[in-house]
């Protein structure tokens, strides 16, 4: 942990899903900048994470979950919570996909289900089995990876849009279910974020359309006043906050982090 940086989480614990690499890795080291210790829930080997939380002087653990398996999920932040003594004070829902590009009317239930399970159910899973936790500390955060198009449709998506827009639903609900607890609940809206997986979305937008990818980048990124894309740090940032005592007056938010695109 760097010595002249603000430490808002010292000592605390932090659960993160789908922290492997790319958004999820920059807020698990965002955290351990910080002071916390962290527990990383993912399908994926995270052995990079937890490389990069002990060099700031963190202690983190890696646990293997598919967050759409119930009994993997239980089983997952029961260790959590052992490794942790017993206490989470922060979940972070961050375990995502990106599902699939396909018209309404051309959808497979499957892929429907499959989205859904992990971006919905998923997150519902492993928030019932970090609460009881926080109930019996009677405090925590929750902040959960939601996304721009839970506030707006998008061709192709459906099954992505609408998983991001019921986490938006769920959010709200858990923070009226929980505040009597001292548990604050919320969520973060991101533009398209700078890494592989938005290369990913681009290329199958690129084709779906008949475009190239620096046409579609080039489209996407005008659509934002700022003209681009945000980056991981700069979700992380927002999540911290929310995680921390300075929002301490916020619970069933949603945060734009858009670049402008979205501003309501």
């Amino acid at each position: 942990m760097k010595e002249d940086f603000v430490s808002r989480f010292v000592n605390q614990r932090v659960i993160i899903t789908g922290a492997a690499a790319g958004l999820g890795q920059v807020i698990a080291t965002s955290f351990a900048r910080e002071g916390a210790d962290i527990a990383v829930l993912d399908f994926q080997r995270a052995d990079q994470t937890r490389e990069l939380v002990e060099k700031e002087g963190r202690r983190c653990q890696v646990f293997h979950c598919d967050v759409r398996d119930e009994h993997a999920v239980e089983e997952g932040v029961s260790a959590a919570a052992r490794f942790f003594d017993g206490r989470v004070d922060v979940l972070v829902n961050n375990a995502g996909f990106n599902g699939h590009y396909n018209l309404v009317k051309d959808m497979p239930l499957a892929q429907w289900r499959e989205t859904l399970d992990i971006n919905l159910t998923g997150t519902m899973l492993v928030t019932r089995a970090v609460l009881p936790l926080m109930i019996a500390a009677k405090r925590g955060t929750i902040v959960t990876t939601a996304s721009n198009v839970a506030r707006r449709g998008l061709p192709l998506r459906a099954d992505y849009v609408c998983s991001k827009w019921a986490l938006l639903g769920l959010t709200q609900t858990l923070a009226l279910e929980n505040a009597e607890h001292g548990i604050r609940v919320n969520a973060v809206c991101p533009g398209p974020v700078e890494g592989d997986r938005i290369e990913d979305v681009m290329a199958h937008h690129a084709q779906k359309e008949g475009k190239s990818i620096a046409q579609v980048r080039r489209e996407w990124e005008s659509a934002a006043p700022m003209n681009r894309f945000v980056t991981p740090q700069e979700v992380a940032n927002t999540m911290l906050f929310l995680a921390s005592p300075d929002s301490s007056a916020m619970t069933g938010q949603a945060l734009n982090v858009t670049g402008g695109f979205l501003m309501t």
